[in-house]
C-alpha cells in the first residue's frame, strides 16, 4: 500500500530497558494510548524490548483514531518516551528521544555477549576455497569448508566460541553471504549483502514478536497495509532468498513462519542446500564429519599462505593453474625431461661463462653480456632443479596419502 502523500510516516526504532516489567504490560500501555507499534524480545531477556513505531516529520507518533480506520498523529515521540520511562521506571530510547528513569540502585540481569560454547554456524558464500586457510588463521579457529559447484557457493562451518566470519569485514568476492547460527539463546539467519551491518537482513526464530494495533481489536485494510509496508520486515525474505541461487522465495517465507528449529530446517530445504547443513546446525553432525569437507586449522600465516596458493593453483578457474598442474605432472611422471632441460640450460650457461673468460685471456677485456647471461642460466638451472625436486616429492607424498586413505576406507568397509 502506498503512503498518503498528505501524511508521510517514517519507521522509527528504539529500545526499552524495563526491569521487572513484562512485555504484556508495555503492550497494554501502548494500546491504552492507541499507539501502533511492534514489540520484539527474547524470552530469556524480556526486560529488554525492541520497539518499532511510526512517526511523522514533526516527530508525532501514529495512533489509531477513535471513529475511523488508518492512523493519525498523536503525541510527540519525546513525550511517549518520557511517559514510558517514568511509568515502568526504565531507560527508554526511541529515535532521537531518550529518557532514563532507572532507579540508582537497580540491578539489571546479566546478558551474556558473544558466542556460546555450543554455538554452531554455517556460512554460505561465493568466497574462493583457497581463502579459507587464511580466514582460519585470521579468526584463530578451525574452519571446515565444502563446495557446492552447482550453486557456485562454498559452505564454511565452525562450532563453539571464537571469532566469527565477518568480524574483521567482508570481501566483495564473499558477498552475498548467508550466516545461519544456532546457539543456546537463539536460532537466526543473516543475509549480508554489502558488508555494512545496517544493510543486513536478519531473522530470528528465538525472538518473540508482537504487533500493537493501537486502540482497535481487529485492524482494517488501511491500517494493516500501512503496518505491513513500514513495520514488518518484508525485505528479509527477498534478501535471504537472493543470497543463494535458485532459492524458493515462497518457501523461505513459509520457513520464517515455522517456529524453532523446524523453521531452520525448512529454510535449508527452501534454499536448496544439502540435508547435512541442517544436521550440522542441529548438532547431529560435526563440521569435520561432513562428507567431502576439508578442515583448515590455524597454523600460522606462512602455512596458511602456502595452503592457499596450493589450493589456488589446483583450481582450474584460477589463472596459471592449468600450467602449474601440467608442470606437476611432468616433474612427477617424466622427471628426466626436467633434468635434461636443466642440464642443457646449465651447459649453455657454462659455455657462455667460459667464452667470456677466454675472451679476457685473449683480448684483456671481459665480455659482460656473455658473463651475465651465463650466470643467470646457471642460477636458473639450479633453482629449477630444486623446485622440480621439491614439487615431485610433494606430489608423490600427496598421491601416497590418497592411496592410503582409499585402502583404509576399503578396509573399514
Amino acid at each position: 500500500m502506498a503512503q498518503d502523500p498528505a501524511q508521510r510516516w517514517n519507521r522509527t526504532e528504539g529500545v526499552l530497558v524495563v526491569p521487572g516489567t513484562q512485555p504484556d504490560a508495555v503492550a497494554a500501555r501502548l494500546e491504552a494510548d492507541r499507539v501502533v507499534a511492534r514489540l520484539e524480545w527474547y524470552p530469556a531477556t524480556s526486560h529488554l524490548l525492541s520497539i518499532t513505531l511510526l512517526a511523522d516529520a514533526d516527530g508525532r507518533v501514529a495512533i489509531t483514531p477513535p471513529s475511523r480506520g488508518g492512523v493519525i498523529p498523536g503525541s510527540r515521540v519525546s513525550e511517549l518516551v518520557e511517559s514510558l520511562a517514568r511509568e515502568f521506571a526504565g531507560d527508554v530510547t526511541i529515535g532521537p528521544a531518550s529518557f532514563n528513569a532507572l532507579p540508582a540502585d537497580v540491578s539489571l540481569p546479566t546478558v551474556t555477549a558473544g558466542t556460546s560454547d555450543c554455538a554452531r554456524t554455517v556460512v554460505v558464500s561465493p568466497l574462493s576455497a583457497y581463502m579459507v586457510p587464511l580466514q582460519a588463521t585470521l579468526l584463530e579457529r578451525p574452519l571446515a569448508v565444502a563446495s557446492l559447484p552447482a550453486l557456485d557457493r562454498r559452505i564454511v562451518m565452525y562450532a563453539g566460541e571464537g571469532n566469527e566470519l565477518g568480524d574483521f569485514g567482508w570481501d566483495e568476492e564473499s558477498l552475498p553471504a548467508l550466516v545461519l547460527t544456532v546457539d543456546a539463546r537463539d536460532i537466526a539467519v543473516r543475509a549480508v549483502t554489502t558488508g555494512e551491518s545496517e544493510d543486513d537482513a536478519v531473522f530470528s526464530w528465538g525472538m518473540t514478536s508482537r504487533y500493537v494495533w493501537g486502540g482497535v481489536a481487529e485492524p482494517g485494510p488501511a491500517l494493516r497495509g500501512l503496518v505491513d509496508e513500514l513495520l514488518a520486515d518484508s525485505t528479509d525474505v527477498s534478501l535471504v532468498a537472493a543470497a543463494v541461487p535458485g532459492a524458493d522465495a515462497e518457501a523461505v517465507a513459509a520457513a520464517f513462519s515455522t517456529p524453532g528449529i523446524d523453521g531452520l530446517v525448512a529454510l535449508v530445504e527452501a534454499l536448496g542446500l544439502p540435508d547435512w547443513v541442517a544436521s550440522v546446525l542441529s548438532g547431529r553432525l560435526a563440521p569435520a564429519e561432513v562428507p567431502g569437507a576439508v578442515v583448515h586449522e590455524p597454523r600460522g600465516l606462512s602455512n596458511a599462505v602456502g595452503r592457499s596458493v596450493g589450493l589456488m593453483l589446483q583450481d582450474p578457474s584460477a589463472p596459471g593453474s592449468a600450467f602449474w598442474q601440467t608442470y606437476v605432472r611432468t616433474v612427477t611422471e617424466k622427471p628426466w625431461i626436467m633434468r635434461a632441460g636443466a642440464v642443457l640450460e646449465a651447459s649453455v650457461g657454462g659455455l657462455l661463462v667460459g667464452a667470456a673468460v677466454r675472451r679476457r685471456r685473449c683480448t684483456g677485456s671481459l665480455h659482460r653480456g656473455f658473463l651475465a647471461a651465463g650466470i643467470v642460466l646457471l642460477v636458473d638451472a639450479v633453482a629449477e632443479t630444486s623446485l622440480a625436486s621439491w614439487t615431485r616429492h610433494r606430489e608423490l607424498r600427496r598421491r601416497a596419502d590418497e592411496e592410503m586413505a582409499l585402502v583404509a576406507e576399503e578396509l573399514g568397509a
